[in-house]
């Protein structure tokens, strides 16, 4: 029985208009979020606000809140982790959504940080295009702290006080990667446990219009460099890890995932 009180945050700038009800009403759905606390931008779009608008009106869970002046990416969810005020809080992009028992199946986990699996989707959310599933016992093999963190990914669960206690998401290294890659890493660093529930309940819109890892590859790679340094890898191994990371960025996933598997099955053949 769930008996941790939690809250699902939602960072929203501009988002197709459908895609952004669908995301909030799947956190709605979810039976132990006390609240569903969406951070708006001053560059918002009204209709995105007209939908937050109209469906607070159906459901009193539903907190739309400004994020503060000169906030970005990171300091929207860090604006909605503070405000939470419950023990757990779960992250979800606007242009995703969850299954029913998403938060459930994380609370029922007791580590500092639960992941689930992830299934991605075309942009009209019909067919299926790819599949992720974490394995606990693959992140028990993974060598190092920066395996375990690239390892992880959305939907994640934190206990509050230790996503707060490491500053939350960090808004110096940029977009790319910090929430799902730099954070998990710093918590990981800082000693968090790390759970996988091994279904997947995320819910991954795989589109051609805005996503973080839509932008330019250079400013990612900008990103990238940021963290690893933050986390003191450089030379040689720095060159390696970009240079494979770099690859998945500017591009939608399903794509660079049809033409890494040609290459595979190329290689395989010669």
């Amino acid at each position: 029985m769930v008996t941790e009180r939690a809250a699902i945050v939602i960072p929203l700038c501009s988002q197709v208009d459908p895609w952004l009800e669908q995301c909030v009403r799947s956190a709605l759905r979810q039976g132990p979020a006390e609240c569903v606390i969406v951070v708006t931008s001053p560059h918002t779009p009204e209709s995105n606000l007209a939908v937050l608008e109209r469906v607070a009106r159906e459901e009193r869970r539903l907190e739309p809140m400004l994020r503060p002046p000169g906030a970005g990416f990171a300091g929207a969810i860090n604006a909605g982790f503070a405000a939470a005020g419950c023990e757990r809080v779960g992250l979800l992009l606007s242009d995703d959504w969850l299954e029913e028992d998403t938060l459930a199946a994380c609370l029922a986990r007791s580590e500092d940080l639960v992941a689930t699996g992830r299934s991605a989707w075309d942009a009209d959310g019909q067919r299926r295009l790819w599949e992720r599933v974490p394995s606990a016992e693959a992140y028990a093999r993974l060598a190092d702290d920066e395996e375990r963190a690239a390892y992880i990914g959305h939907f994640m669960v934190f206990r509050r006080d230790c996503f707060l206690s490491v500053g939350g998401v960090d808004p110096d290294i940029g977009l790319t990667g910090a929430d799902d890659y730099d954070l998990p890493w710093t918590l990981i660093e800082a000693g968090a446990s790390v759970g996988c529930v091994e279904r997947s309940l995320y819910q991954y819109r795989d589109h051609e219009q805005q996503r973080l890892t839509l932008r330019d590859r250079g400013a990612q790679v900008r990103d990238l460099a940021r963290v690893l340094a933050k986390h003191g890898i450089d030379g040689q191994r720095a060159a390696d890890l970009i240079r494979v990371k770099r690859r998945w960025y500017g591009e939608p996933v399903y794509r660079v995932l049809a033409q890494f598997r040609a290459e595979q099955a190329a290689a395989s053949d010669q």
